[in-house]
């Protein structure tokens, strides 16, 4: 039994070593770099193998993005790379779960922004570049931190540094100064102890008189954006930006939630070089702070001036649908006292105008109602809507229709039947700076049916678009005119038997024709809510 089981093992060993000697290795590159380069305007990062490089899968857009090379393996040594340069966070690399001996690369790239990327393939094949864009333009090097440019190449900077320690007080005076050494100068003369990360690289200047030692380190720290923790009696120093372990045991995190502003907004007015200090949080609406504490308390002081609540804008609107054009010079002023206001409106050439007519006249509801009772008018809509500071409010007055478009599909031309709205279309968006008055930008829109295409049925549409921009007082009223509708219908009748008889049923049969042209007339008034805090024009810091 033993020497069955022993010969069926051996069996299935040399049949497995048949199989892969009958089945070809697979080949692949090897990823030997990953470089990443800031731009002006985004980061380039750049893939390159000892081969020709494939990739596929490319989704390249919105916080995370993906790029698959599913012939190639990882030889650069590590998994992660910390970029931390604005939009992009970090990117990693992994080996894809259905990888097939281990050959595939899963780039994954996180970034702080949502943003779009293109990819493109070097031209001699073995390499891969990813550029992602920024919405923001970016210094791409740090100032000279040697000092000014100097045309003489022999020439040295001129530095100096000068620490006193006299009655317990600190004097220090230093020109573009090694931090190091000074540094090492002052826990020389005051006998702190002082300990300073290897990875600090800074050339300082500043001049201290008389101040306590601890205070001294203090202000050093601050002025440079350093971290500065008091342990055990000394003073550690390290970067501000948390890169590594011991920088981040130096700093602090802190959450900012955003009551009145959107997080991403308010972390995109907060100066360029705080980015890498900066994350923030859609799910709870918070910009999200690691760095030093003498930092932090600056940054969300900074954040809480941004949260200031934005007023909210009450848009009244009223649209008047005037009918026969006798009436149309009566409807445009109802009894509004000064009749010249209304002399940009043009009901004869069809444009739309605006003209702002200052306060609704207290008889404007009075007249209104007469040139409804005596049908000379009709009252489409009365939409009201409140809106917040600088957003768009859409409204709408009109029905639902349905329209056959023409598209090309694969060299084909194909039909198809879509909705569209026709009807008045008002788009507003209201701006105020707090001083009272609103500067409205208006975006109207009249679509109408001209005629019905005999052989599909469906209507055909006309629209005029127009869009202006006024200014206007707090309650005052905006007139826009010229939204004209001219419709023509033709009625016919006839007598029944006798208007199908031939030659003789023309004396049977009638037809009538009518013409209507009604003329809408829409009256906007933003007014700013009460109780909405509208921003100040003078705030101090």
């Amino acid at each position: 039994m033993n020497l069955r089981c022993l010969l069926t093992l051996l069996y299935l060993l040399l049949m497995g070593f048949a199989a892969r000697a009958q089945s070809p290795a697979r080949s692949y590159t090897t990823i030997n770099s990953v470089v990443v380069t800031p731009l002006s305007n985004g980061v380039q990062i750049r893939i390159t193998a000892d081969g020709i490089l494939q990739f596929r899968n490319a989704d390249v857009s919105g916080l995370k993005m993906e790029l698959t090379f599913p012939d190639a393996r990882n030889g650069t040594g590590k998994n992660f790379f910390n970029v931390n340069r604005y939009p992009v966070s970090y990117i990693q690399l992994s080996t894809p779960r259905d990888a097939v001996g281990g050959i595939g690369v899963l780039m994954n790239i996180s970034n702080f922004v949502v943003t779009n990327a293109s990819v493109t393939r070097t031209p001699d094949g073995q390499g891969v570049m990813l550029t992602v864009q920024s919405d923001r333009t970016i210094e791409t090097g740090r100032a000279n931190e040697e000092g000014p440019e100097t045309t003489d190449p022999n020439a040295k900077p001129d530095t100096s540094t000068v620490v006193r320690f006299e009655n317990g007080q600190l004097s220090v005076r230093a020109v573009r100064a090694d931090i190091h050494q000074l540094m090492a100068a002052i826990a020389q003369q005051t006998g702190l102890a002082i300990a300073m990360d290897d990875a600090v690289s800074r050339k300082v200047s500043l001049n201290l008189k008389n101040m306590d030692p601890s205070a001294a380190i203090q202000s050093i720290a601050t002025a440079n954006g350093l971290a500065l923790s008091h342990i055990s009696g000394i003073f550690m120093m390290s970067e501000g930006e948390a890169r590594d372990l011991a920088t981040y045991h130096l700093s602090n995190t802190a959450s900012f939630r955003m009551q009145n502003t959107q997080a991403q907004t308010a972390s995109g007015l907060l100066p360029n070089f705080l980015f890498s200090y900066v994350k923030v949080n859609s799910e709870q609406n918070a910009v999200v702070v690691t760095a030093p504490s003498q930092m932090l308390a600056k940054i969300g002081a900074d954040l809480q001036k941004m949260d200031a609540p934005s007023p909210q804008i009450l848009i009244e609107a009223i649209a008047v649908e005037l009918t026969d054009t006798t009436d149309l010079d009566l409807g445009l002023k109802l009894g509004n006292p000064d009749a010249a206001s209304f002399s940009s409106l043009n009901s004869n050439t069809g444009t739309i105008n605006y003209s702002t007519i200052g306060t609704l006249p207290r008889n404007f509801e009075a007249n209104l109602k007469a040139l409804e009772l005596t049908g000379k008018a009709r009252v489409r809509a009365r939409p009201q809507m409140a809106v917040v500071n600088g957003q768009k409010a859409d409204i709408f007055i009109g029905a639902q229709r349905f329209i056959l478009t023409q598209f090309n599909s694969f060299g084909q031309t194909q039909t198809r039947i879509q909705p569209v709205d026709v009807g008045v279309k008002l788009s507003v968006t209201p701006l105020t700076g707090g001083n009272g008055e609103i500067t409205t930008h208006l975006a109207p829109e009249v679509s109408n049916i001209t005629e019905v295409d005999l052989q599909t049925g469906l209507p055909v549409l006309s629209s005029r678009k127009a869009d202006t921009t006024v200014r206007v007082k707090d309650g005052e009223t905006i007139a826009i005119g010229g939204l004209t509708l001219n419709q023509e219908q033709t009625i016919y009748r006839k007598i029944p038997l006798l208007g199908d008889i031939p030659i003789l049923g023309a004396l049977g049969r009638s037809r009538k024709k009518n013409i209507v042209r009604t003329e809408l007339v829409v009256f906007v008034t933003p007014r700013i809510l009460p109780g909405s805090a509208a921003p100040e024009t003078g705030t101090k810091p």
